[in-house]
C-alpha cells in the first residue's frame, strides 16, 4: 500500500503523508502549510533544540524528517516498511544537502533493531494506527529512549465505541488503509503505562485536522475524472468512505506525549 499510494498522497498534502492542522475555522493556510505546521507542533513537543538523535517511526516520504532536522538542528533517524518510501526519503535528504544529517532504514517499528537507551527522542505521525502489535511499538520505543526522552504520537483514535453503520464505515476505511482495528484513548494510555513511560499529554485535536478529510475527497475525485472506466468507480467509492468516515463522531485525532522517566 505504501509503496502505490505515496506518491498520491504526498501529492495531495504537499509532500507530507499526514494530516494538516488549522487554528481555527478562518485560518486559511494551504494545505502544505497545514501539514508542516503539524510536523511542527509534533517537534515542539519533543522539548529538543539544536542537539539530539531522533527517530522517526514511520517516515513516509522523508518531508517531516527533513523538517525537522533544518529547524531543529537535530539528527533525525527515519525508519519505514517501505522499499520505496526508503528510496523517495533518501533522495530528498541529498537534494537537501542533509546526508549525516538525516538517514533512513528499513525496519520494523514492532522490532527496532537499535540499542538500548539511543536516542532522544521519537516521534510517529500517523503510523502506529498502521501497526497491530502496538505493544510491542510502544515497548521497543521505550527501550531506545534515554532517561528523560519524549515520544510523540500524532494519531487517530476512538473517541467513544461504536456500532451499526458507523462501525461498518470504519470497517470500511480500515480495509482501504489496510489497518488492524483502531483503538482508545484508554488502551493507548494502557499501552504508554506498560512501556513504563509516563503520559504527559492526551490532546483531541480533530477539529483542528478536520479539513484534511475533505482534501481527500478533493484528490479521489479527480483522479475518478481522468482515470475512466472502473478505476473511475472505485476512486469515487473511496471517496465517498472517506468522506462519510470523516464525520463520524467518535473517529477522532490525537496528540499523545509521553516521557522516559
Amino acid at each position: 500500500m505504501y509503496d502505490q499510494l505515496t506518491d498520491i498522497f504526498a501529492q495531495n498534502f504537499g509532500g507530507n503523508l499526514h494530516f494538516g492542522y488549522w487554528e481555527n475555522e478562518k485560518d486559511n493556510s494551504s494545505v502544505e502549510v497545514a501539514t508542516d505546521r503539524l510536523t511542527d507542533l509534533v517537534a515542539g513537543r519533543l522539548a529538543l533544540s539544536g542537539v539530539g538523535r531522533v527517530l522517526d517511526v514511520g517516515c513516509g516520504s522523508g518531508k517531516a524528517s527533513v523538517q525537522i532536522a533544518t529547524g531543529r538542528g537535530l539528527h533525525v533517524v527515519g525508519i519505514t516498511v517501505s522499499d520505496y518510501q526508503l528510496q523517495l526519503s533518501r533522495v530528498r535528504s541529498y537534494d537537501k544537502g542533509l546526508p549525516g544529517r538525516v538517514s533512513f532504514h528499513l525496519a520494523d517499528a514492532a522490532e527496532l533493531p537499535f540499542g538500548d537507551s539511543s536516542f532522544d527522542g521519537a516521534y510517529a505521525i500517523e503510523s502506529i494506527i498502521h501497526i497491530r502489535d502496538k505493544d510491542a511499538v510502544f515497548g521497543h520505543l521505550a527501550r531506545v529512549l534515554r532517561p528523560g526522552a519524549r515520544l510523540v504520537v500524532a494519531d487517530m483514535y476512538l473517541n467513544g465505541e461504536i456500532s451499526g453503520e458507523e462501525a461498518d464505515l470504519v470497517a470500511q476505511a480500515r480495509q482501504l488503509f489496510q489497518a488492524p482495528p483502531f483503538i482508545t484513548a484508554e488502551i493507548y494510555r494502557k499501552y504508554v503505562h506498560r512501556a513504563g513511560l509516563q503520559l504527559l499529554e492526551f490532546t483531541d485535536i480533530r477539529e483542528n485536522v478536520q479539513r484534511s478529510y475533505a482534501s481527500l475527497v478533493t484528490m479521489c475525485h479527480q483522479i475518478a475524472s481522468i482515470s475512466g472506466g472502473e478505476a473511475s468507480s472505485q476512486m469515487a467509492t473511496i471517496a465517498h468512505i472517506i468522506e462519510q468516515f470523516g464525520v463520524i463522531p467518535q473517529v477522532s485525532y490525537m496528540l499523545l506525549t509521553a516521557i522516559r522517566p
